[in-house]
């Protein structure tokens, strides 16, 4: 029993188990902070998944951050990280423009290799992953989606030969996610971004036209707001004479007026002169004086950004659009809305007249959207949903003579990162001579609560074990992990399978197994044979350490009782035909190497080549040599 006590707790030591109920559903957003309204169209998909109970962590930077933290401040489940932003294209006028277009674009390239390797590291911990604006927050192992309206760019003048290639590598970033939602409406005839949204290169990634997406409800206000101001942007070199000038003209204008500034921390010193009984000025708008003013407005003066044109069409308002000069997207929209006579356009430049301008809003005619937000959230929210759909696994573990291994094993299973409503741990002790059978009981009695784990007992044999523990599976089962007693899951194990099922379409697949790592030995010579074997298994589509099949296929082909090893390769071979031999590259499977150690790496692999071209009449009933 010392030795029992000894080996149970030096595990626990090595592999802590934490509480069943600390697992929470989790989603990490990256917002851009190139303007506002990555934030604030993204605003609306966060607080959806608030509302599923989700704990959401923010990663952005600047204004955009500024602007969430005080949206979400009454959401506990919210945390903020800042991050570096890429830098802002298109600044500066003539030559300027070119050569600062050249270096942003290096520093924007360095900076997503560097987010995408902070992104990775810390997937594993996050059920999704949803990026607006920022390409690097994607993962091989958790599944990623985009919010993107700009699938083709526009370069500037003199660049315009070179939109092909602008095109390509931006689908080329794309792909990387395993779907872009785009929020616009999919007829060519009937849509907000035009060429921005619609172009042929967008087949090669994987898209859905969700619709727009705005984060302003719908409140029962008087509009007695003549005209909004809302006059955020980026591109800061172009707005502080821009705004003081808009400020003198506003004056003049009957009516009530409100400017919204957009900057969190702009110097309210700075506009105080041009305050009036009927001019109000607001450096940031947020929570519910934000939905408010936007409610009350009659008229909207803005930047033609892409989000505060959702919002217009949402709430079916009016609006001035002014782009940012050289910023070509805002400067398209403009153009192309202006052209459908949805909205009218000007241009900020010297001698800008604004009552002239606010006069052709009179001429222009609402876009009809054949649906808006509400139904938008639902067609992105159903596409998310499909792969984060949580597969009940099963996961046996036969053990005979496994006193030094098993306790080790076991608490790794219980240390898995996923629901424990969706897992179940099946351990079949099958004529052990040493600890195994009371080391077992004792890490089912210490087993977190809510964990479903069990212990059975069969005759001495690796395949009446297995055949016990499938036997026993949970209806709702739908795979099942045979696992070695010598081999480690670690912590992300079932999270990277649930994610490779979902993005492989599971419903095709019988059996496979995954990549194998030596346990202990790191050595370049144990990696190169483990190496050379995870090759070799996805060649001949064999596996040893871990199998895993469909439940249903599993139950009905089980394994032959007479076979006491190499009983994996007829199981495997009789589950493909019933479905594809797949094979997931993780890293979270680990084995002992104490057969190696034991034998030699050469003289194993033969006597396992040996062993698996027997005829099945040699191999049943043969004695199978035991290395513990």
């Amino acid at each position: 029993m010392l030795r029992l006590a000894a080996a149970a707790s030096g595990h626990r030591a090595g592999c802590p188990l934490p509480p069943v109920s600390s697992y929470r559903r989790r989603a990490l957003f990256a917002i851009s902070s190139l303007g506002l309204g990555h934030a604030t169209r993204t605003l609306v998909i966060m607080r959806e998944y608030l509302r599923r109970d989700y704990q959401i962590t923010v990663v952005s930077a600047g204004n955009a951050l500024s602007f969430l933290r005080l949206e979400l401040a009454d959401q506990p489940g919210v945390e903020f990280r800042e991050m570096t932003d890429y830098p802002p294209l298109e600044r500066g006028t003539g030559w300027r423009l070119y050569w600062y277009l050249l270096v942003d674009l290096l520093r924007t390239w360095r900076l997503i290799s560097r987010e995408h390797r902070e992104a990775e590291a810390m997937a594993a911990d996050y059920d999704f992953i949803f990026s607006d604006g920022r390409y690097g927050f994607h993962s091989r192992w958790t599944p990623s989606f985009i919010l993107s309206h700009q699938i083709a760019f526009i370069p500037p003048r003199g660049l315009r030969e070179a939109a092909w290639l602008t095109e390509n590598i931006n689908i080329a970033a794309l792909r990387k996610f395993d779907w872009v939602f785009i929020p616009d409406y999919p007829r060519p005839s009937l849509n907000l971004a035009g060429h921005l949204a619609h172009t042929h290169y967008l087949h090669r990634c994987r898209h859905r036209y969700v619709g727009i997406l705005s984060s302003y409800r719908q409140l029962n206000l008087a509009r007695d707001i003549d005209y909004l101001f809302v006059i955020s942007g980026y591109l800061l070199e172009h707005k502080e004479s821009f705004v003081r000038d808009l400020l003198e003209q506003a004056g003049a204008l009957p009516g009530r007026k409100v400017f919204v500034l957009g900057v969190a921390d702009a110097d309210g010193e700075l506009y105080e002169r041009y305050r009036r009984a009927d001019l109000e000025i607001y450096p940031m708008a947020s929570g519910a004086l934000r939905q408010e003013l936007f409610n009350r407005a009659r008229v909207v003066i803005s930047r033609s950004g892409y989000t505060t044109v959702m919002d217009l069409v949402e709430h079916g308002k009016q609006a001035l659009l002014i782009p940012t000069p050289n910023q070509t997207e805002q400067e398209y929209l403009a153009f192309y809305l202006g052209s459908q006579h949805f909205f009218a356009t000007g241009v900020q430049r010297s001698g800008f007249e604004l009552q002239p301008a606010l006069q052709a809003c009179e001429q222009t005619r609402l876009f009809a959207p054949p649906w808006k937000t509400e139904k938008s959230l639902r067609r992105l929210t159903n596409r998310v949903d499909e792969l984060l759909h949580q597969h009940f696994f099963s996961i046996i573990v036969p053990a005979h003579n496994e006193e030094t291994e098993l306790a080790a094993t076991l608490h790794c299973l219980l240390s898995q990162h996923y629901p424990a409503q969706r897992l179940e741990i099946i351990i079949v002790e099958n004529g052990s001579s040493d600890a195994t059978l009371p080391l077992a009981r004792q890490v089912v009695q210490d087993a977190p609560a809510g964990s479903r784990v069990k212990l059975l007992q069969s005759e001495r044999g690796v395949s009446r074990a297995k055949n016990a523990g499938l036997a026993a599976l949970a209806p709702e089962s739908e795979w099942v992990v045979f696992c070695d007693a010598d081999t480690r899951l670690g912590r992300h194990f079932l999270h990277h399978l649930n994610t490779w099922l979902n993005r492989h379409g599971s419903e095709g697949l019988s059996v496979g197994t995954t990549a194998v790592r030596p346990q202990v030995d790191e050595r370049p010579y144990a990696r190169a044979w483990f190496a050379f074997y995870d090759l070799i298994h996805r060649l001949t589509r064999s596996s040893f350490a871990i199998q895993i099949a469909r439940t249903p296929i599993a139950r009905g082909i089980g394994f032959r009782d007479e076979l006491h090893f190499a009983e994996d390769l007829l199981f495997i071979q009789d589950c493909r035909r019933y479905g594809r031999f797949f094979f997931v590259p993780t890293d979270q499977v680990s084995t002992s190497t104490r057969r190696f150690k034991a034998r030699g790496y050469l003289r194993q692999s033969l006597r396992w080549l040996v062993e698996a071209l027997l005829p099945l009449r040699l191999k049943a009933n043969r004695h199978y040599d035991v290395i513990r």
